[in-house]
């Protein structure tokens, strides 16, 4: 899959099915896909639909969607500021460091996380763990997802959500993070 944004509308299509946008074509035109067959384009919001008859109207809930789901913090400021950060003590990226957003940060070794470890294979693609942090009560959470291995905090297995505090030490799989916090009674972002 091949995603892309048009120019023209804000669209997001499939690049490796359409050479253009298919939502700013001409109302009559079909789409050539790279194997030649012709791609209908998409039904316009109210259009009659020709096997009965009948006005079909696409959900309003897609349109004008231009992507993924934003933080209450980012929608009132226009930004998604960093909270808070992990740095890595132990792992295949021992040093690096990982921003922490409001709201929650899904951990993982896949590309579409939150927080990508890669190179540790004892991490789960997707949702090994979670860190978030509650703006309105200023408070971090570690939560454990879907990952096979035990999430540790503070050498202690941990199997539902927990407060964090400065400082402490999270085990995902054979990578050990420590979590340092830049949101608290002593800051926030206004």
């Amino acid at each position: 899959m091949d995603m892309r944004q048009c120019a023209q509308g804000g669209h997001f299509y499939d690049a490796s099915i359409h050479s253009t946008c298919p939502y700013c074509v001409p109302a009559n035109a079909s789409i050539p896909n790279p194997a030649g067959a012709p791609v209908e384009k998409t039904m316009p919001l109210t259009q009659k639909n020709p096997q009965d008859g009948e006005n079909r109207t696409r959900s309003q809930g897609n349109v004008g969607d231009e992507g993924r789901t934003v933080a209450i913090i980012k929608e009132e400021l226009g930004i998604d500021p960093v909270v808070g950060w992990l740095v890595s003590l132990e792992g295949k990226e021992k040093g690096r460091d990982y921003r922490i957003h409001t709201d929650n940060n899904y951990i993982g070794r896949g590309e579409k996380m939150d927080i990508c470890i890669r190179g540790d294979d004892t991490i789960s693609r997707e949702n090994h763990a979670t860190i978030s942090f509650d703006a309105r009560d200023k408070v971090y959470y570690f939560t454990p997802g879907d990952g096979r291995s035990i999430v540790r905090l503070n050498d202690k297995g941990v199997f539902a959500t927990t407060e964090i505090k400065a400082y402490d030490i999270m085990e995902i799989g054979k990578t050990k993070l420590v979590f340092v916090p830049l949101c608290c009674d002593k800051f926030e972002w206004s």
